[in-house]
């Protein structure tokens, strides 16, 4: 299955916040996560507020476009945007930087 990896930044104060969010994520969102074929979406800190995140789809381009359609994903982010650190405050949601996968191990 394909994997997707991205980084973004959130503020580091908030980071015990920021768990917390997750720890209480919608079951509504969680349930749109997985029914546009994400799984294994899971977050790593970096003490500096760097996130790396990571998910396996079949699709991931296709997971996405439909995941943004959901009105349950946009409330989520803006409620979750106090935490992003961005240049850009009108962008909804982090601003990521999808990576590329250059090794993988079974």
């Amino acid at each position: 299955m394909p994997r997707y990896g991205f980084v973004f930044r959130i503020v580091p104060e908030l980071k015990e916040d920021f768990k917390k969010a997750h720890a209480e994520i919608w079951p509504e969102l969680k349930k749109e996560i997985k029914n546009v074929g994400i799984n294994n979406y899971t977050h790593f800190y970096r003490n500096d507020g760097l996130i790396f995140a990571y998910f396996e789809s079949d699709d991931p381009g296709k997971s996405l476009a439909e995941l943004v359609k959901k009105e349950i994903r946009t409330k989520w982010e803006i409620y979750m945007d106090k935490y992003f650190v961005k240049d850009d405050r009108s962008y909804l949601g982090p601003e990521a930087t999808v990576l590329e996968e250059i090794f993988h191990l079974d």
